[in-house]
């Protein structure tokens, strides 16, 4: 009984999020991966689900990551219609890493420990003659936020090496 009473005291000092350990840093990740493979399945153009719809950005997202999506929309890639004041800020699909792919094959969502995420998945075998066309590799820094895991930034990974910021370069977009 003193063990347990022991256990509880210092689970209540420790500091808030600490506890967040159990929290399943992969579920966000999951959701965002999933959500975009269903707008590349064959034949579901016109039907596309929004990846950074404004509930997603609360609820999944990180509040610096939405900030800098928010910021970011303001200054688009493209001309607005008259009338709009934001956009889509990428002229491309950030998770399928491109504005062309085909239906996602092998998704693979792996907890690398430390906050860090890695989701791997086939994009492209449909441009490939080969069965062995390379993985397309998002590195996905996971935070925990008022008690949820949360995306706080993404890393695509070019040639093996994790390339830009995607949050960074949002926050570039948007002028900060």
């Amino acid at each position: 009984m003193k063990m347990l009473r022991a256990g509880l005291v210092l689970l209540s000092t420790m500091a808030p999020g600490t506890c967040a350990l159990a929290a399943d840093l992969t579920a966000p990740v999951r959701e965002i991966v999933e959500a975009t493979a269903r707008n590349w399945e064959e034949g579901s153009s016109g039907s596309e689900e929004k990846v950074f719809s404004e509930e997603r950005l609360k609820r999944v997202f990180s509040a610096d990551f939405a900030a800098a999506f928010h910021a970011a929309s303001k200054n688009p890639p493209f001309d607005l219609p008259e009338g709009e004041t934001t956009g889509f800020p990428f002229d491309y699909d950030p998770i399928a890493q491109g504005q062309d792919g085909c239906p996602f094959k092998n998704i693979r969502i792996e907890d690398d420990g430390d906050g860090q995420v890695t989701a791997l998945f086939n994009n492209r075998s449909c441009y490939s003659e080969t069965t062995d066309a390379p993985d397309t590799v998002l590195i996905f820094h996971v935070v925990t936020e008022k008690g949820h895991a949360v995306i706080d930034d993404i890393y695509p990974v070019v040639d093996g090496n994790s390339g830009n910021s995607i949050k960074q370069d949002l926050k570039a977009q948007g002028g900060e």
